[in-house]
């Protein structure tokens, strides 16, 4: 089952990528909620589908590693991992590495998106940015 997570999390990153808003949105439980280094949103279908409308990024590609996936009840996935993003920010191509969980619930057999939480690498002085 772990592997059924992990598919979903890529799938919903894919829609992402390809500003797919539906099938973001049929990833989605009806009230769902995000935290990240722009604070806390909650948000149902119709919000996403404004934010998503609104905002002014891009995802172009990701690519995660260290997965794992916990169920601490049958009806309950958390998978963390860390994930390379390339993404188009107002025309200009950036790049960020983030330590993300996503929490999963079951509902009539269907697995939906929760909660999902980013935390930006912190950026090393000594680290080159070439």
């Amino acid at each position: 089952m772990p592997n059924e997570i992990l598919a979903l999390e890529a799938k919903f990153w894919q829609a992402m990528c390809d500003e797919d808003i539906n099938a973001a949105i049929a990833m989605l439980d009806s009230e769902a909620a995000v935290a990240g280094m722009h604070g806390i949103g909650h948000f149902d279908h119709a919000g996403y589908k404004r934010m998503a409308e609104q905002g002014g990024a891009k995802i172009i590609s990701f690519k995660f590693s260290d997965e794992k996936v916990i169920f601490p009840t049958p009806d309950v996935a958390i998978v963390t991992y860390t994930v390379e993003q390339t993404f188009d920010l107002h025309g200009e191509p950036h790049q960020m590495t983030s330590y993300d969980t996503t929490t999963w619930v079951r509902k009539n057999g269907a697995w939906l998106a929760a909660v999902h939480t980013e935390t930006p690498r912190p950026v090393d002085p000594d680290e080159d940015e070439d």
